[in-house]
């Protein structure tokens, strides 16, 4: 008879996860309305499946806000406007609030001008780029989001690292308001969170296709020889050219740090000082309303027509795991890593917030 398998993750719904994660940043001092954006980014991640950009970053920011990294209750400034270009300061404020400041700049240029161009600096880790991507989407513009991250990865035929796993999204409008395409992607193989999602969940081992490296440069599978080493850019040499596009239209354009500019991440105390770029296009423009959705319609059908290939029931487009994840754990609940969990139940502890409970086993 063989003994039952010990559980690492406890379920829970969406709402108290927002909710505590909200509370967490009010007992560091956040104002009610910017703990709201980054908790609520943040679980929206975890629903769609993406932990590695959910509530295991908030863990991060703590450390940053604990140790003044973080300029709490910024939510920067715009230091220049012209036409459709608009230029900010996120005066080292939470990313996810500068981050929301920048898109509702966006909207309201794209509105006016069919486009517009919003490029920050000073800012901090903003979660998930999907979830800017999908806002600007959902106000009917093609998106495209971009941010520079902390060096952590070596360049195609380089050693050292230079550059960040600066992530690139693009998002679409689709008929009726809802989701038809988003690419969301690291420019490193996967995106660095998974590793220590892995982690959370006690997986000595990783896929080998995650490119990770070891400390003496060597490829690894083992997740702790991974953690002392650093992920490798997708496709080559495609992705540091793309890591360098995203740094480029992010802190290039923001005059923000560039790659080795910025510090190592997650040392607490220092200002991180990450770039953004958010640009909307408005396919109204171009085309009488809901003409291109229709035919993004119809590309999505033409490429879900081909015969799948082995192995393999259908073939799916950018976003549709995502939002498929989304579905099922808006009904069946969130997993958290039982020894992620375990850092929150204590950081709570410190701070007087009472942790929400897991839902219970059906």
């Amino acid at each position: 008879m063989s003994t039952p398998t010990a559980p690492v993750t406890a379920t829970f719904q969406a709402e108290p996860l927002q909710l505590f994660c909200r509370q967490l940043l009010t007992a560091l001092g956040a104002s009610e309305s910017h703990a709201g954006i980054v908790g609520d980014s943040l679980v929206a991640a975890n629903l769609r499946g993406v932990d590695s950009h959910g509530i295991q970053m908030l863990l991060v920011y703590i450390q940053q806000l604990r140790a003044g990294g973080i300029n709490v209750p910024a939510a920067g400034r715009v230091v220049k406007e012209d036409g459709a270009f608009l230029r900010y300061d996120g005066e080292n404020g939470i990313g996810q609030v500068v981050a929301e400041c920048c898109t509702d700049h966006a909207i309201r240029i794209a509105q006016s001008h069919g486009i517009s161009v919003v490029v920050t600096n000073h800012s901090n880790h903003f979660g998930a780029g999907a979830w800017w991507g999908e806002k600007l989407a959902r106000a009917g513009f093609i998106a495209i989001v971009t941010s520079n991250a902390c060096p952590a990865v070596a360049p195609w035929q380089g050693q050292t690292p230079i550059l960040g796993t600066n992530p690139l999204c693009v998002a679409v409008p689709g008929l009726g308001g809802r989701g038809r395409w988003l690419l969301d992607m690291a420019t490193t193989t996967v995106a660095l969170g998974k590793l220590s999602h892995a982690a959370h969940l006690n997986h000595a081992e990783i896929p080998r296709e995650w490119g990770f490296l070891d400390s003496t440069g060597q490829p690894t599978t083992e997740t702790a020889a991974a953690q002392k080493g650093a992920p490798t850019p997708f496709g080559r040499y495609k992705g540091t050219a793309f890591a360098m596009l995203a740094e480029l239209l992010s802190a290039g354009l923001s005059g923000g740090e560039m790659a080795t500019e910025l510090p190592i991440y997650r040392t607490g105390g220092d200002p991180l000082g990450i770039s953004h770029s958010f640009i909307a296009i408005d396919p109204k423009r171009f085309m009488p309303a809901g003409e291109f959705e229709h035919r993004v319609d119809r590309l999505v059908g033409m490429v879900k027509a081909s015969a799948p290939a082995p192995g393999y029931d259908e073939v799916l487009v950018a976003g549709e795991p995502e939002w498929r994840c989304e579905q099922l754990r808006l009904q069946q609940g969130i997993p958290v890593p039982l020894k992620l969990w375990a850092k929150f139940t204590a950081v709570a502890a410190e701070l007087g917030v009472a942790p929400p409970l897991p839902d219970t086993p059906r």
